[in-house]
């Protein structure tokens, strides 16, 4: 069958096809009066980019009864993976519950080692008020590797294990499993901020439907 025959057998035009992995681009060839479709995916898994060894045993000590939530207006802040919190909004008196202020509070080496344990949400400020955020925003569900106290400042470098679609957390179905207020126009993600909640992120997670999140076994209960 010459080239000629099969021109005859097909009088439409074939658009290519272009398979692409590439992280950071894009491309697409677009001929004269066709339609370019784009279809991508964002997992709600991600490589932590850290020490697989380090993530497990991280996790496999996580608390199930508290779980901290870094809140931020630094735009770098899930490039980065560290996190600048003004000493006045960590860690407060009214945002954490009153024994891990006793215990955490004053970022002693035994009061970090505490927080160490804790699950970690962390996310940059909503874009709206009411409980509305862009709804292209990402929060992180991580584990702290450090915490530095720099003068009226502390840095906190976390380790990112998961991505987490912020209006979940938004979502006041979901905000009474995380402890979240959203029943008022600055809500919990509206002020950057370093709170401890007393609550099952896993549960919370579960309730949100959120799957496939790394967690402790069940009976590691702290």
């Amino acid at each position: 069958m010459n080239d000629q025959t099969l021109l005859q057998k097909n009088n439409f035009p074939t658009a290519a096809v272009l398979q692409q992995t590439g992280k950071t681009n894009l491309h697409v060839t677009n001929e004269a009066g066709g339609v370019v479709n784009v279809n991508y995916n964002i997992s709600s898994s991600m490589s932590s980019g850290g020490n697989s060894a380090e993530q497990m045993i991280a996790v496999q000590t996580f608390s199930r009864k508290y779980y901290q939530l870094i809140v931020t207006c630094e735009e770098d802040v899930l490039e980065t993976n560290v996190v600048t919190v003004q000493a006045a909004r960590a860690l407060t008196k009214y945002n954490v519950p009153a024994e891990i202020f006793d215990r955490c509070s004053t970022l002693s080496d035994a009061g970090i080692e505490e927080l160490k344990r804790f699950p970690a949400v962390v996310c940059r400020e909503n874009t709206e008020f009411n409980g509305v955020t862009d709804p292209n925003q990402w929060a992180v569900y991580a584990y702290i590797k450090k915490v530095r106290v720099d003068g009226q400042q502390i840095k906190i470098v976390f380790q990112p294990i998961a991505t987490i679609h912020q209006q979940k957390l938004c979502d006041r179905r979901n905000a009474v499993f995380f402890d979240l207020n959203m029943e008022c126009a600055i809500t919990d993600l509206n002020r950057s901020a370093w709170s401890v909640h007393k609550t099952n992120l896993f549960e919370a997670f579960r309730e949100a439907g959120i799957p496939n999140m790394p967690m402790p076994p069940e009976e590691m209960v702290q």
